[in-house]
C-alpha cells in the first residue's frame, strides 16, 4: 500500500504536467504558427497554448503597436480574477519595462534574457550594482508586483528590435520556474516573433493592394463619376451578399482575402477608361467595329493587374467577367467552371444591373421581377445556374421581390430554390 506521501506525489504529477512533457506539447502546437496570417488569432494562439499546457494563472503579450507607437497589452487569458484586461497595459519607449528589455539591461541578469521577480532580487544583491541599475531594477519588480508577473519573456526582431514581452503568472502548483524553462520560453519567443512578423507583413501588402483598389476605383470615379461608379457600388454590395451567402454554405474561394476577391468584382469595368466615350455613350447599335472595341476592356482591366504579383486572381475576375456558362462569351470562350467564381458572379450581378437600370442604348429599365425571369431564362446559357438561385435569394432578402416572388414569372423559382450545394 503506497504511503500518504508518495499518493500526495502522484496527485501533484496528475495535477501539473512536467516541462519535459509541456515543451514537446508547446513545440508540437506552434509548429505551424507562420503560417497563421492573422495577427490577432495568431497572438490569442500563443496565449491559450501557454495557459493550458504550461498551467499558469495568466498569460499576457505586450506588442508594438506600430499606429500607437507604443507596446499595447495585445492579447490576455487566464483565470477570472487574475488575468488583465486586454489593453488595459500600455506602455511607451520610456516605460521601466520597456527601456530594460530594449537597452538589454536584462542579459545582464539572466544569461537567457527571461527574467524572473527572484532574479532582480539575487542581482541586488551584488555590491557591484549602480544606483542608477538599482531604481531600475527597483522600479520593474514594482510594475511586476502590480501586475501579478513571475517572469517576463522579450521577444526581438532581427535580434535588436523589441517587438513584445510575454507576461507569465504564476505557475498553478506555485512552483518557480526553471533556468531551463526560460531557455524554452526564449527559444518559443524567436518564434512567435517570426511567426508575428510574418503576419504584420502580409497585413501591410493587404493595406498595400487595398490602397491600390482604392486607387483604381478613384480613377473610375474621376472617369466617368455618373454612371460607371455608381454601378460599381451596386455592383460591390450585391457582390457582398452573395459571397456571405456563399461562405455559409460552405463555398471554397479563391486564396485571397475575401475583400480583396469582391473588390475584384467591383473593379469588373475598370477597362472600360480606355474605351472611347462615344461607344460608351452611343444611343443606337454599335458597328462591328465599335463593337471589337468595347470587347477589349475585360482584358484592359486584367492587364493593369496582372503587372502586380498577388493580384493574379483579381486580374482573372476582370478578364473573364464577359464569359458565358455555355461557352460563348469573350475573350476566350471558358465554359462552365472553368470560368472563375469571382467572374460568374460578376457576370450575374453586372447582368441584373445592367437590366434594372438605364442605359444610353435602353432608356426604359427593365423591372426587378423581369429582369429575374430573364436571369432563370438563361441559365446554363449565359449564368451559372446555382449562383442565379443564390442571387435570387439574396433579392428575395433584401425585399427587392414583391411577397417573395410574387410575379408569376419568377415565383415558381422560390419552389425550387436548390438546396445549399458547393460552387465550383
Amino acid at each position: 500500500m503506497p504511503s500518504r506521501k508518495s499518493s500526495q506525489n502522484v496527485r501533484s504529477k496528475k495535477n501539473n504536467l512536467p516541462f519535459g512533457g509541456y515543451k514537446r506539447s508547446l513545440e508540437l502546437a506552434t509548429a505551424g504558427m507562420v503560417e497563421i496570417l492573422d495577427i490577432e488569432r495568431l497572438v490569442r494562439l500563443i496565449v491559450y497554448m501557454i495557459v493550458k499546457k504550461v498551467r499558469l494563472t495568466h498569460v499576457g503579450i505586450l506588442l508594438y503597436n506600430d499606429a500607437k507607437k507604443s507596446y499595447v497589452l495585445t492579447s490576455s487569458k487566464g483565470k477570472k480574477g487574475s488575468v488583465i484586461p486586454k489593453e488595459y497595459i500600455r506602455m511607451e519607449n520610456d516605460d521601466v519595462i520597456i527601456k530594460f528589455f530594449a537597452e538589454r539591461t536584462n542579459y545582464l541578469i539572466n544569461r537567457s534574457g527571461a527574467i524572473r521577480k527572484e532574479d532582480l532580487l539575487k542581482y541586488l544583491k551584488k555590491g557591484t550594482v549602480n544606483n542608477s541599475l538599482r531604481d531600475c531594477i527597483g522600479q520593474l519588480r514594482a510594475e511586476m508586483e502590480d501586475y501579478d508577473v513571475d517572469a517576463l519573456v522579450p521577444g526581438y526582431f532581427q535580434t535588436k528590435n523589441l517587438l513584445g514581452i510575454l507576461f507569465l503568472g504564476k505557475k498553478s502548483n506555485g512552483s518557480r520556474f526553471q533556468q531551463e524553462e526560460l531557455d524554452f520560453f526564449m527559444a518559443l519567443a524567436r518564434t512567435a516573433v517570426m511567426a508575428i512578423r510574418n503576419a504584420q507583413l502580409y497585413k501591410n501588402i493587404q493595406k498595400i493592394f487595398y490602397g491600390i483598389i482604392k486607387a483604381m476605383s478613384l480613377s473610375i470615379e474621376k472617369f466617368d463619376p455618373d454612371f460607371t461608379r455608381p454601378h460599381m457600388d451596386r455592383m460591390f454590395d450585391m457582390a457582398a451578399s452573395m459571397v456571405v451567402k456563399l461562405e455559409r454554405r460552405g463555398v471554397v474561394f479563391p486564396d485571397i482575402p475575401k475583400e480583396l476577391f469582391i473588390s475584384s468584382i467591383f473593379l469588373h469595368d475598370i477597362g472600360k477608361q480606355y474605351t472611347p466615350k462615344e461607344i460608351l455613350y452611343k444611343e443606337g447599335p454599335l458597328t462591328q467595329g465599335e463593337w471589337a472595341i468595347l470587347k477589349k476592356h475585360p482584358v484592359d482591366g486584367a492587364e493593369i493587374f496582372e503587372q502586380i504579383d498577388g493580384l493574379e486572381e483579381v486580374a482573372a475576375i476582370i478578364r473573364y467577367h464577359q464569359e458565358k456558362f455555355d461557352g460563348s462569351g469573350y475573350p476566350e470562350g471558358l465554359k462552365g467552371y472553368k470560368i472563375p467564381l469571382g467572374a460568374r458572379i460578376a457576370t450575374i450581378v453586372d447582368s441584373f444591373d445592367a437590366m434594372t437600370h438605364s442605359r444610353p442604348y435602353r432608356k426604359a429599365p427593365f423591372s426587378i421581377e423581369d429582369a429575374v425571369a430573364e436571369l432563370i431564362k438563361n441559365k446554363n446559357k449565359q449564368f451559372d445556374p446555382d449562383l442565379v438561385d443564390v442571387f435570387v435569394e439574396v433579392l428575395a432578402e433584401k425585399g427587392m421581390l414583391k411577397d417573395g416572388g410574387g410575379s408569376s414569372k419568377v415565383g415558381h423559382i422560390f419552389n425550387k430554390l436548390l438546396s445549399p450545394r458547393t460552387v465550383a
